[in-house]
């Protein structure tokens, strides 16, 4: 038999070395009608230390022991059919490693099977990488479904958008969906976004630079999801775009939340402002009328006294009069402060100059000036957040900054409007407050909810010796209009 095997094996051991030499991680095997092996060859073979005797001689199943055995002896009757077969098996010598068996038909010269061959491949690093990458995959599934974020990759070239499963999922389509981006395009953004969305594509064409913007987006069945998009292009070693890739998250849950909390905190502040007003009313019209009349009672009767009273008695009601006095003045600025009349009818800019004034006298300030770019009035719920949040700014200012010059400045821009009151003080450390929980007492949070609560966004900036600028922000739009649904 191994005489007959090796003369078939110089027939063709030739060939088997070619085909060896062009896949040098492959091991071949060539068997005859009994399934015996009459060439063995390859880069893997040499590689491992193998010689071709090992194998010549022997049938394939014996190559894997008896536990494949049938397997092994299953496939190679496979080949001899003229049919095709593959099989994972142990290694016999290390089970530890995989490989990959695939089992063809060999041809005579008359074109007629005449045995076979098996190409052996070493695939235990192949087989690693692929679990890894699978896992990996699953964990990128997991992840983007928790965080609702679907993901995408766009090729310019071919117009081609291949998307992820959560994508997919999240605006209602099949998995393994594929569009062109004007396909895409026409399918999930709506009108209204139409224009901005086509400005950034065309963009994108040309510049990888990342880009992040919030948009509406069509879900299959029709509803709006709120969607906050990020990207950014991979170019070729030319500067090219070749390639887009981004991600999706659904924030429409977010947003709504959102848009409930500022509705709250707008009951709660139009609340607190209607509350103000009725205190500053009973004030006004109960006890500082009292206490000036009071304070009549008291002249009068010192009058009454003249010269008759002693002159102790006479310098304390001079004393009491004055006091009830200055109690009184202190009284109208808290019903000022509870309820400030020149707002409601003078406005924003009046209101603030007041204000301002007021600090200035409290703080011995050199200067608080204002300046404003206002051309008219504003919502009067936008007035009052903005004037609260000046009015608290200056009080810090008056308590805490030990400042010689205050500003507020009143500026429009094309979405809204900005307040920013700054001062030349001492400033603070923004952590250490945070640390110290003094924020409440310098009436931070109380400012940024208001702002918060029109959909603004409310920012400090300061350091130890620097002094202090608080800024707010504040659309004119109504933030809860296109929530999403």
């Amino acid at each position: 038999m191994a005489a007959e095997a090796a003369g078939r094996a110089s027939a063709g051991e030739a060939g088997f070395q070619l085909l060896a030499e062009h896949l040098p991680d492959l091991i071949l095997l060539a068997f005859d009608p009994e399934l015996v092996m009459w060439a063995a060859t390859g880069g893997a073979l040499r590689a491992r230390g193998w010689t071709p005797e090992q194998f010549v001689g022997l049938t394939v199943p014996e190559i894997v022991g008896s536990t494949r055995a049938e397997d092994i002896d299953a496939c190679c009757r496979t080949a001899l059919a003229g049919e095709i077969a593959q099989l994972d098996v142990d290694g016999y010598d290390d089970p530890s490693r995989l490989w990959s068996l695939h089992f063809v038909p060999l041809a005579d010269a008359g074109n007629s099977v005449s045995g076979g061959m098996v190409l052996c491949r070493d695939v235990t690093e192949q087989r690693r990488a692929e679990q890894l990458l699978e896992a990996s995959r699953r964990q990128l599934a997991e992840a983007q479904r928790i965080a609702r974020v679907g993901s995408w990759e766009w090729d310019p070239q071919n117009d081609e958008v291949t998307v992820s499963d959560e994508f997919c999922r999240i605006f209602g389509f099949p998995s393994g969906s594929r569009w062109t981006m004007e396909e895409g395009i026409a399918q999930l953004i709506p009108g209204a976004d139409l224009e901005r969305v086509e400005r950034l594509l065309d963009r994108m064409r040309t510049d990888p630079s990342p880009y992040a913007f919030e948009h509406q987006m069509v879900h299959r069945d029709g509803t709006m999801r709120t969607v906050l998009s990020r990207g950014e292009g991979v170019v070729d070693e030319r500067g090219r775009v070749v390639r887009f890739v981004g991600t999706d998250q659904d924030i429409t849950d977010r947003r709504r939340a959102d848009a409930e909390r500022r509705r709250l905190l707008n009951r709660v502040y139009e609340a607190q402002e209607g509350q103000d007003r009725r205190l500053a009313a009973d004030l006004h019209d109960g006890h500082v009328q009292s206490l000036a009349a009071i304070g009549f009672k008291l002249e009068q009767a010192r009058l009454r006294l003249g010269g008759s009273g002693s002159p102790e008695v006479d310098e304390l009601l001079w004393q009491v009069t004055n006091d009830l006095s200055a109690e009184v003045t202190s009284l109208r600025r808290t019903i000022g402060r509870l309820r400030p009349l020149v707002l409601v009818e003078d406005g924003l800019e009046a209101a603030l100059r007041e204000e301002a004034k007021s600090a200035c006298n409290r703080a011995a300030l050199v200067a608080c000036e204002v300046t404003s770019e206002l051309d008219g009035r504003l919502d009067p719920v936008v007035e009052t957040a903005l004037f609260r949040v000046a009015q608290q700014a200056l009080a810090n200012v008056v308590d805490h900054a030990a400042a010689t010059h205050a500003l507020v400045a009143i500026a429009c821009s094309d979405p809204g409007v900005i307040l920013r009151v700054s001062d030349d003080g001492r400033g603070f450390d923004p952590d250490h407050v945070q640390v110290l929980g003094d924020v409440t007492s310098f009436g931070l949070i109380a400012m940024q909810e208001r702002v918060e609560a029109l959909g603004g966004r409310f920012r400090v900036t300061t350091a130890p010796g620097q002094g202090t600028v608080v800024e707010a922000r504040v659309p004119l739009a109504d933030p809860t209009e296109g929530g999403g649904g």
